[in-house]
């Protein structure tokens, strides 16, 4: 398996992982730029992402645990501050578990941790924006009984892109959006969900919450999670197994605040690892 990987900068490192349906040009601009003069740090495309290769199965967390443990080796990272946004936080919140002696900080940034929250409905969203008003009208699914809301989403949107279908009330940070790669993405989002059991796999449950209380329980942790999230549930869970974390609630935040609110969350971000 073949997965792509960049570094830039000096300094300790930080190894960023994004979300389902993104790439590492996630973190580039807004994390990795600014923080290079301070930090070495390491970005990648998970499996099936990016220009990382696509396999037929490992798309569990825990199976890209083991991805992120190859990147860190290949790289030559001994120990290292982990930044994961949605599904990456769930991956880096894995590798974390498997491996604490590696890990000097943990971020996570509104991910929805499978084990602690098996299902997500739409009494779990807060707040509906137009676009995602919009998809909901044009996706025929009945929202009201599907019980992985996020997953469900970001699959509608990628089909309605894909059918040529555009939405007005996109904005700049929702998932496929303007820009040469945006189709090309979408297309590959589809492809990849479509495949036999990727789609069981994202959803299974990773470590316990018993386990995650034990092995994490002397890891420097930071939630993030936006005030309008739909992973709230896994937020209180970890903050409830994990007493000695520390939170932040962005206000107004959604679920890509990192890029919404790029500066506050950088620094807010940078003030945990200097610690």
């Amino acid at each position: 398996m073949k997965l792509a990987w960049q570094q830039i900068g000096e300094g300790p490192d930080l190894v960023f992982v994004h979300g389902l349906a993104a790439s590492r040009a996630f973190w580039f601009a807004q994390y990795a730029l600014p923080l290079a003069g301070r930090y070495r740090c390491t970005l990648y495309d998970l499996r099936g992402h990016g220009y990382s290769e696509a396999a037929d199965a490992g798309y569990s967390a825990s199976a890209q645990a083991d991805d992120l443990a190859a990147v860190l080796d290949e790289a030559g990272i001994e120990r290292c501050g982990l930044v994961g946004h949605s599904y990456g936080g769930g991956v880096a919140l894995e590798f974390a578990v498997r491996n604490p002696q590696r890990v000097s900080s943990l971020c996570i940034m509104d991910t929805k941790v499978n084990a602690l929250q098996p299902r997500q409905m739409l009494a779990d969203m807060p707040y509906l924006s137009a676009f995602e008003i919009e998809v909901a009208k044009r996706s025929g699914i009945d929202w009201d009984r599907e019980e992985q809301i996020g997953l469900r989403f970001l699959e509608a949107v990628a089909r309605l892109k894909t059918s040529g279908e555009e939405i007005p009330t996109r904005d700049s940070v929702t998932p496929f959006g303007e820009g040469r790669g945006a189709l090309r993405t979408a297309r590959a989002w589809v492809e990849l969900i479509d495949k036999p059991g990727v789609r069981e796999e994202l959803l299974m449950a990773g470590a316990d919450a018993q386990t995650i209380a034990s092995r994490l329980a002397d890891v420097r942790l930071l939630l993030i999670y936006g005030e309008l999230s739909r992973c709230m549930p896994s937020c209180r869970s970890l903050q409830g197994l994990l007493p000695k974390a520390e939170v932040e609630i962005v206000p107004g935040g959604g679920h890509f605040f990192p890029l919404s609110h790029a500066q506050s969350v950088r620094s807010r971000l940078e003030a945990f690892v200097a610690v």
